[in-house]
């Protein structure tokens, strides 16, 4: 009875990966071949001798035919129903490569994988390279792989913090949409948009300025974004500003107020992110843009603020209206403040 050669191979990359689980103190558990539909075992990942009760499933191939010519990647030929499989899997699935000649392994999360190509506008994705340094051993799977089984196990944290954002109570209000407006996967999807509508008149000041910045997130990902062209993060962009398109005059009020102390510096500057939540509204907002910038009730930076969204942010534009005449306008002051000169430039 014959023994198929390449049978020792592919066995020879199950062997490795079960010692690299074996040695890290963690657990495989492999998938009969007559039952294997596109997974050949799962991990369940161990600590200090605890089980994390958490599972990622791992497709292993193994075979020197994988190598790049450059012997530097292995490139793994994929389809359409195989990555469908993976992608709605119940647990995180890896893509382990071994080549047998330099009994060395690496690895990549599919979801991730297919995720970076898409956002590069690369739809069909045929084949996953994976690049020789992304070992496959037991510092990946302490960190790169736990820290994918976490990120899966945050989405069913993400559903939980989104039922907080509708408690009565204050804190947990603001404890849920925090995490939803700090966590990557979860602060871009369009119910966290929603939620952050909902909350931005919030008794909690902080859950305030999170539901601004989660909409201005939104509104701004093709101002911000590194691939203006996506398609993802333009959709996410044009929902956001349908959202704040019917923002109130006493909300756009709140959202002045809100950044009285905080900078226009870039994406992560909350006067920034108001900015492109007013440019939704415009129209409206001018409305109270001149009533703050003119009313010396008003705190002086607040006016400034109002002031510098009117000029549309746009510093040459500001000094223009400075260098004019403006005794006789309502905000001809903040103009002076915003262009006084330091102490330390008097002296």
């Amino acid at each position: 009875m014959k023994y198929p050669a390449k049978q020792t191979v592919a066995n020879s990359g199950v062997i490795f990966v079960q010692k690299i689980v074996n040695d890290h103190g963690s657990i495989f558990r492999p998938v009969h071949q007559e039952t294997d539909l596109g997974v050949d075992g799962f991990i369940e990942l161990v600590k200090a001798e605890e089980s994390s009760c958490r599972l990622v499933a791992v497709q292993i191939k193994s075979g020197d035919s994988y190598l790049s010519a450059t012997g530097d990647e292995f490139t793994i030929a994929v389809d359409g129903p195989h990555l469908d499989y993976w992608l709605n899997f119940m647990v995180p699935v890896i893509i382990v490569a071994y080549s047998p000649s330099k009994d060395v392994a690496a690895w990549a999360s599919v979801r991730d994988y297919v995720e970076r190509e898409r956002y590069h506008d690369r739809q069909t994705v045929t084949q996953i390279r994976i690049p020789l340094y992304e070992k496959f051993d037991a510092d990946a799977l302490s960190k790169g792989v736990a820290g994918l089984v976490q990120a899966r196990a945050d989405e069913r944290l993400l559903i939980r913090c989104a039922d907080k954002c509708l408690s009565h109570d204050a804190q947990e209000r603001h404890d849920g949409l925090q995490i939803l407006s700090r966590h990557p996967d979860s602060r871009r999807l369009k119910v966290t948009c929603l939620l952050a509508r909902r909350l931005l008149m919030d008794e909690h000041e902080e859950t305030a300025k999170d539901a601004l910045y989660i909409l201005g997130f939104g509104v701004g990902r093709a101002r911000w974004s590194s691939n203006p062209n996506n398609r993802e993060e333009s959709d996410q962009s044009s929902f956001a500003a349908q959202v704040c398109r019917d923002l109130t005059l006493e909300e756009i009020r709140r959202l002045l107020e809100l950044c009285d102390d905080e900078g226009f510096s870039g994406p992560q500057g909350l006067g920034e992110r108001l900015f492109d939540v007013i440019c939704c509204c415009f129209d409206t907002a001018q409305r109270v843009l001149y009533e703050v910038a003119g009313d010396k009730s008003q705190p002086m930076q607040r006016r400034a603020n109002a002031l510098f969204m009117l000029f549309e942010c746009d510093d040459e534009r500001l000094e223009e209206f400075h260098s004019d005449p403006h005794d006789n306008d309502p905000a001809g002051d903040v103009v002076d403040w915003l262009f006084a000169p330091s102490p330390s430039e008097c002296d």
